[in-house]
């Protein structure tokens, strides 16, 4: 639907009067999702369910979990099918562990029975068909309930971000690949939007080289914004811009990463310069299983009324232990018009030892290690992940852009780099493979840096560190998080 002649308008305001048109028109009108009756109905009931014991979140996971496999059974043609193949009824669904009966659930078992997969007793003009982002591969689509959906999932990400101080209203700046439709008063595609539907100043994660990202400071430092929700690629490369031209960070309470892995060297960068912490959370567009950082940041809180996580080894067998890597696979319970269930992911990570110091009982997982894609190869065929063998403090990260890794062939490397302004493109490139060499064996690795003045995104703005070309295998899941091998020089 096009926007009213009045609504073009006030996009053409200034911020400030943005912002003035925002607060007067929310005094007499609630904003959306907030004054919705089922969101508000939900967060009341999440705000108590995470204080449940794990044995009543369970119960809860039972019901759930038996109520989604007898309407699939029931409603949809490709559980019919596979159930009746295995000669599984919904009554032998008697308890959690018995999910593991359950046949695991690929993305080329979606991609190909897409349409039998859907509920036959669902109104079909409630549906809509979205797609995955493509990081980790051919983007995916699934159906999901147009008028549930985005409602149920603001409140899981209301409720993390209620732990980081986050207020309703309180002003955020979001810098996670959204397009900006509104026109600049050039005519050109504007850089910045606001929505005062929910306080927030936008940010084109597209336009991020550093003539943008000055004004990016000096538009953020206007609206003094408490927090910042951005995937951790275009955070990254803000924190980067910042250190290299050493600008002070806007005060800022929390930042709320999502969408891709956040390593451990990204996080260190972020947080040094923001100068606060970030809550990670893990999620996917499939919906089939989510998890969030809180306040004590001693791993990730299962969202266990979402849905069920569960762990499984190369052999795809549960894993019930800490500190032992596996495959993500999750259940989602508000999938009922085209069920996800036992969703196996390329994520690996590893449960958590202990209950949280915050005293919520969800399951923890310790950490997210990476994807099964962010593997690469060397010329004898070894196998490990990229971020493990790299330093993004080295010298000549910081000169750098933009940064994307490419893959083809065992032993080779691409690497895409766009070159700060004020650089030159001849000692930075030799710089970064010297760099590079020192973590990568040369017997090991042949390294070609190409400069370009944009590293390639993906439609919703993702870079991503690695484009794996190699077929990747889940036998090679062990490699994710271990130490370096020998094919590395440190």
């Amino acid at each position: 639907m096009s926007d009213s002649k009045f609504e073009v308008l006030r996009r053409h305001l200034p911020l400030d009067a943005q912002i003035g048109y925002g607060k007067l028109k929310y005094t007499v009108k609630p904003r959306p999702h907030w004054g919705d009756n089922d969101f508000i109905r939900y967060s009341a009931w999440l705000d108590n369910t995470q204080w449940w014991s794990r044995s009543k979140l369970e119960n809860f996971q039972l019901e759930n979990l038996q109520a989604l496999v007898k309407h699939a059974y029931e409603n949809v043609p490709y559980y019919r099918r596979v159930f009746d193949q295995i000669k599984l009824k919904p009554q032998d669904i008697a308890s959690l562990d018995d999910i593991q009966k359950i046949p695991l659930l690929r993305r080329e078992d979606i991609s190909k029975n897409l349409e039998d997969m859907v509920a036959r007793n669902y109104d079909r003009s409630r549906l809509r068909l979205i797609t995955t982002g493509g990081t980790t591969g051919k983007p995916l689509g699934v159906y999901q309930d147009k008028y549930t959906v985005d409602v149920n999932e603001m409140v899981y990400v209301i409720r993390q971000w209620n732990w980081a101080g986050y207020e309703l209203g309180d002003r955020i700046v979001t810098l996670r690949g959204n397009t900006i439709l509104r026109k600049s008063t050039q005519g050109k595609r504007a850089w910045w939007d606001y929505n005062p539907g929910h306080n927030e100043l936008i940010l084109s994660s597209f336009e991020m080289d550093d003539d943008h990202l000055f004004k990016y400071i000096e538009i953020i430092q206007k609206f003094q914004p408490s927090f910042i929700h951005a995937y951790p690629s275009s955070i990254e490369i803000f924190a980067r811009f910042m250190k290299r031209n050493s600008i002070c960070s806007p005060s800022i309470e929390a930042i709320f990463c999502e969408s891709e892995t956040l390593y451990p060297e990204q996080r260190k960068l972020i947080e040094s310069q923001f100068g606060c912490k970030i809550f990670s959370g893990y999620g996917m567009t499939e919906r089939a299983a989510d998890a969030v950082e809180c306040e004590q940041h001693q791993g990730y809180h299962v969202n266990m009324e979402y849905g069920i996580l569960e762990l499984v080894d190369r052999f795809n067998q549960p894993i019930k232990m800490p500190g032992i890597s596996g495959r993500v696979v999750g259940t989602g319970f508000d999938t009922f018009c085209m069920p996800i269930i036992r969703y196996v992911t390329d994520d690996i990570a590893e449960y958590g030892p202990d209950i949280c110091k915050c005293t919520r009982q969800a399951t923890l997982v310790k950490n997210f290690k990476g994807r099964l894609r962010e593997l690469i190869f060397s010329k004898s065929g070894k196998i490990m992940p990229l971020m493990t063998c790299l330093s993004l403090h080295g010298n000549s990260f910081v000169k750098l852009s933009e940064l994307k890794f490419i893959q083809e062939r065992e032993g080779e490397l691409i690497v895409q780099i766009a070159v700060a302004p004020n650089y030159s493109e001849t000692e930075v490139r030799a710089e970064l493979q010297h760099e590079l060499y020192q973590k990568l064996h040369p017997d090991e690795f042949v390294i070609k840096i190409d400069v370009v003045k944009h590293v390639k995104r993906t439609e919703r703005g993702k870079i991503g560190i690695l484009e794996q070309r190699i077929p990747i295998k889940a036998e090679y899941m062990d490699a994710i998080g271990n130490p370096c091998s020998n094919a590395c020089t440190s």
